[in-house]
């Protein structure tokens, strides 16, 4: 067990197949029991990080403590964009095939087909602990700019959502740092509605980790793309979305906005995910 446990802790590289074999004559079977029985170890997903300079991972733990003292009984309000394609093929399972015989599967399973220009749409959401906002559903093509951002997002769709939710303005608008979002004029309107919102150099740039807002997506998509769903154009899919919109479980996203403190403070007390 002494030599099982060498050989897998803290290892990559490395599968039950190769390490059974290779190492100790057994079969698969047995390695991956082994494992569950005699030993602590188990198997983890990795996590995607960003590539992060050092001076971001420095400047993360600052602007992360700086944001806590600065808004330390408010509700964070983030929002954000993401782009949902025809043919998704990052969530688990729907990227592979299975087969006895590759050379008689047929071509729509063994191939997935992609356009040089696919088809995709851009969602725009608001979320807190109070909920999501309405969202922005928008095809291929349509651009992010600075007076877009401002009508469609900021004016119709986030401070309506903010009156709505926080009449008693306990609440902070945290903005990625995409430039449209810190454009002057989006500034300006801003402060003239006297929306509260973290400013751009109290923002902690590339740490997605901290905005519970990028699991929310992830969630979406599973949603979306569930049991290997595949949308035939873009009208297709934006149904599709909508639809998922409405069965989103509300305490998922109150779970996933609540955290937003504990996300930031983590960081300001160990440092990005790789510093850990």
């Amino acid at each position: 067990m002494v030599q099982l446990r060498k050989t897998f802790e803290n290892n990559d590289k490395i599968s039950f197949r190769g390490a059974a074999a290779a190492k100790f004559g057994a079969s698969v079977s047995w390695t991956h029991e082994a494992l569950a029985t005699k030993t602590s170890i188990r198997h983890h997903k990795k996590q995607t990080i960003p590539d992060r300079t050092d001076q971001q991972r420095a400047l993360a733990k600052i602007k992360c403590g700086r944001l806590l003292r600065k808004f330390p009984n408010v509700a964070f309000i983030l929002d954000d964009e993401s782009y949902f394609t025809i043919s998704h093929s990052s969530v688990n399972g729907n990227g592979g095939f299975y087969t006895s015989n590759i050379s008689e599967t047929p071509v729509d399973v063994k191939f997935a087909r992609k356009k040089k220009f696919e088809g995709k749409v851009l969602v725009w959401i608001a979320l807190c602990p109070a909920g999501l906002s309405q969202p922005l559903i928008r095809k291929s093509g349509y651009a992010i700019n600075a007076s877009r951002y401002l009508d469609e997002w900021i004016r119709r769709r986030l401070i309506p959502y903010i009156r709505q939710n926080y009449p008693d303005d306990n609440y902070v608008f945290w903005p990625d740092q995409a430039s449209a979002h810190y454009a002057k004029v989006v500034i300006d309107h801003l402060r003239s509605e006297n929306v509260r919102f973290v400013k751009k150099n109290d923002n902690p740039a590339n740490v997605p980790e901290v905005r519970p807002i990028e699991d929310f997506w992830a969630y979406l998509k599973s949603l979306v793309y569930a049991k290997c769903w595949r949308a035939s154009n873009t009208d297709q899919l934006i149904t599709r979305i909508k639809y998922c919109l409405k069965k989103v479980d509300q305490l998922i996203v109150q779970k996933l906005a609540k955290s937003t403190k504990k996300r930031i403070d983590a960081v300001r007390r160990f440092g990005v995910a790789e510093s850990r």
